[in-house]
C-alpha cells in the first residue's frame, strides 16, 4: 500500500511541475522583430519592449527601451509645494528636444506623453536623429540623469512619420 501511494505521490509532483512550467512558458512575454511582424502578416505576440520603469526622484518613465513611433510616458508625482522647475528631454545629439515645466504649488502630480518625431525647427531631419540613448534631466541637476534608448527599428504601420522633416507648431490654449 505505501508503495502506492509513493508512486501516485511522484506522479502528482510530476503532473503539478510540469502545469507549472508550461504555464511560465506560455505567459513569458516574447518581442519580436519588426521584419517577423510583417512576415507573420501581424499576428505575433508583441513588437514593442515591456514596461521596465525608470526611476529619478518623483520622475518615472515607463520604459528603458522604445520603437520609433512608440510614445514615451512620464509621470512626475509626490511633488511638495514649492517644488518647482523644469524636465529637460535631450536627444542622442544633445539637443533639447522638449523641455517640461512643472510647480508643486499648482499640482502634486502630473503626467505627459509625447512621441520623439523628426523636427523642422530643431534640426531633426533624419531618423537616425532621434535614434541611440536621450537623457532626461532636471534643468539646473544635470549630475543626476535617466536614460531610456530609442532603437533604429520603427513601431510598424508608422514607418511614414519619419520619412520627411515636419514643421513643429506650439499652441498656446490660454491665449489662441
Amino acid at each position: 500500500m505505501n508503495k502506492n501511494v509513493g508512486i501516485a505521490t511522484g506522479i502528482g509532483i510530476a503532473v503539478i511541475i510540469g502545469v507549472i512550467i508550461f504555464q511560465i512558458n506560455e505567459t513569458m512575454w516574447e518581442q519580436v522583430s519588426v521584419e517577423e511582424y510583417y512576415e507573420k502578416g501581424g499576428r505575433v505576440a508583441g513588437v514593442v519592449y515591456p514596461d521596465n520603469p525608470q526611476i529619478l526622484g518623483p520622475l518615472q518613465i515607463n520604459k528603458d527601451k522604445y520603437l520609433l513611433g512608440e510614445n514615451v510616458y512620464v509621470i512626475l508625482k509626490n511633488l511638495r509645494p514649492g517644488d518647482q522647475g523644469s524636465i529637460l528631454f535631450i536627444t542622442p545629439g544633445n539637443i533639447i528636444y522638449n523641455e517640461w515645466g512643472f510647480n508643486g504649488n499648482e499640482r502634486e502630480s502630473q503626467k505627459k506623453y509625447f512621441k520623439p518625431q523628426l523636427l523642422k525647427g530643431k534640426n531633426l531631419c533624419e531618423k537616425e536623429d532621434l535614434v541611440g540613448e536621450w537623457t532626461v534631466v532636471f534643468k539646473g541637476y544635470e549630475m543626476s540623469k535617466l536614460h531610456f534608448e530609442m532603437l533604429a527599428d520603427t513601431l510598424p504601420n508608422h514607418e511614414w512619420q519619419y520619412e520627411t522633416c515636419n514643421v513643429a507648431y506650439e499652441i498656446d490654449i490660454t491665449a489662441p
